[in-house]
């Protein structure tokens, strides 16, 4: 891409970009409301929450499949053209590397994004290295703006924009060293204003009319709870951050913008993060190859969701009645409402000097299989999401050993087995780039297998970095297992390569343990072979 090279016309080209990346944002954030209000509650964001939401224990689950925290761990694969030497760096490195994953708390992060995303369609982690580490923030995708959203993948696109939001007080921090930080924080604070939260068509119908006045009936419940929407009293600045590839450089640009259109950075990417590089990793667990964003598990839900709901109110209100069911009162006169109380109290009493008068009871026939709808709507939700009865510690008919249900569980995760790969790159992508930041920025001396010292920048730039056999998703647990034991069952590797393999607790010590051992059983070798020359020569002698 082009960038002019006139102070006004670059404006005005920046800021024309944002508008072109950001067209769809205030449509998807109405959606975005929704599918959070069903995620968090099972209902649209206008009703009460649902008897029992069915999405979000089930999001749950799934992400439980694809995505297990504590048992990810990496390892770096070489070019072919690497020298030999540099594979007795990789250890260090790839331990240098699980050690500022976890410590940044990139492990945590990346879950949530992972269960964001199911809600949602996709969601984003940005990497910041401050004070020597790395920082990795979730982002919303209502935060975010492409220039195409018909060209999937972040990497291809020419232009994208991150929105965030600042106070006054730490953009006057963050601007104490600009040279116009004065005219700029001028033209700023004639537009802070609060951030609000009604989606555009919600604002065009009630708030842009002449008279703003709605007469009707709405399902208001006074009673109240938590819609987990943050509230900041405090006015804050919408800030924009424009990524877009600059052909002369060859290299990203990177464009702070902070609104009303104020310029007040414009460097090149290599600057701010690393040179053919942006910090924005995308997670999206359902793509779609030609829609930026992805699709949503939620909303492929939503239509079980409301089935479920309208059946539960329905059985409620059948119990209810069960319960209390509608009376009649033949040939009485009098109060209706006092007789009826007077019924259905603790020893209430009613009596009347009518003859053939009498109560009767109209209470529903409850069927016996009354529930069974409420089970086949569940068992739709786990076929839409490719989860079977096995894999959710589930009996099924017809299993008759272990290896029969593990055999089933094996065919039946297939499904999950895709997803969790497509978000195994994703995780690799962020990765590579943590590793990529070790070098660029950090110092730390690290010691080789042969005990020469090295920093990171001193490693090969020819590699990538893999999840380490599937780790992340507890679905591929037992097969890695089993091909770790046979490894070592036919001397591919050595007990050493076993463990790591395995990632027990109180792994460095069990190494060191291990050490021992060996050391134990080389000299027990030792004296066995020389008691079997003492023997030869005993022999010999006679």
């Amino acid at each position: 891409m082009r960038i002019p090279n006139d102070p006004l016309t670059r404006e005005e080209f920046y800021n024309d970009l944002v508008r072109k990346c950001l067209v769809s944002r205030e449509e998807r954030k109405g959606d975005y409301e929704t599918l959070r209000s069903y995620y968090l509650f099972g209902a649209p964001g206008e009703e009460n929450p649902a008897p029992f939401n069915k999405i979000f224990p089930h999001i749950d689950q799934l992400v439980s499949f694809l995505y297990a925290a504590e048992t990810t761990r990496f390892s770096i694969v070489l070019g072919a053209g690497v020298n030999v030497s540099e594979h007795k760096k990789s250890p260090k490195l790839v331990q240098r590397l699980n050690d500022e994953w976890y410590s940044s708390n990139a492990d945590l992060v990346f879950g949530e994004a992972i269960s964001w995303a199911m809600c949602y369609n996709s969601t984003f982690v940005k990497l910041i290295w401050k004070s020597g580490k790395v920082h990795p923030y979730m982002v919303e995708p209502s935060m975010m703006g492409v220039l195409r959203e018909d060209v999937p993948y972040l990497d291809d696109q020419e232009a994208f924009v991150n929105t965030y939001y600042i106070t006054k007080s730490a953009l006057w921090s963050r601007l104490y060293n600009h040279p116009n930080r004065d005219s700029i924080l001028n033209r700023i604070t004639a537009s802070i204003k609060a951030r609000e939260d009604i989606p555009e068509g919600v604002s065009r119908i009630v708030i842009s009319q002449v008279n703003p006045t709605i007469y009707g009936n709405t399902n208001l419940n006074l009673s109240g709870y938590n819609r987990y929407k943050p509230r900041v009293d405090e006015p804050t600045v919408e800030m924009r951050e424009l990524w877009l590839w600059n052909d002369e450089i060859d290299d990203y640009q990177c464009v702070t913008i902070a609104d009303p259109g104020v310029v007040i950075y414009d460097r090149p990417g290599e600057q701010m993060f690393m040179k053919g590089e942006h910090p924005f990793i995308q997670v999206c667990p359902s793509p779609k190859y030609d829609y930026f964003w992805g699709i949503s598990e939620v909303q492929r839900l939503i239509g079980l969701q409301d089935m479920r709901n309208r059946r539960m109110n329905e059985i409620l209100d059948l119990l209810g009645r069960q319960v209390k069911p509608p009376t009649a009162l033949i040939g009485f006169t009098g109060i209706m409402d006092e007789k009826n109380f007077a019924l259905n109290r603790d020893d209430g009493l009613i009596a009347t000097d009518m003859p053939n008068a009498k109560v009767e009871q109209f209470a529903p026939a409850l069927p016996p299989d009354l529930f069974r709808e409420i089970g086949e709507i569940d068992a739709m939700f786990a076929e839409v999401s490719g989860i079977v009865s096995v894999l959710q510690g589930r009996g099924e008919a017809g299993v008759r050993s272990s290896g029969h249900a593990s055999q089933l569980a094996k065919l039946g995760s297939s499904r999950a087995k895709q997803r969790a790969l497509k978000i195994e790159d994703s995780l690799e992508k962020m990765a590579t780039l943590y590793m990529k930041m070790l070098q660029a920025y950090s110092a730390e001396q690290l010691v080789d297998e042969e005990g020469n010292k090295f920093i990171p920048e001193q490693f090969t730039h020819d590699y990538y970095v893999k999840v380490d056999a599937h780790s992340n998703s507890p679905i591929f647990v037992d097969e890695s297992r089993a091909l770790a034991f046979n490894l070592l069952k036919v001397k591919a590797i050595n007990r050493e390569r076993l463990i790591d393999l395995l990632d027990p607790p109180m792994k460095q010590l069990i190494k060191e343990d291990l050490k021992k051992i060996e050391q134990g059983e080389a000299m027990a070798a030792i004296a066995q072979q020389a008691q079997e020359q003492r023997k030869e020569q005993l022999k010999a002698v006679k």
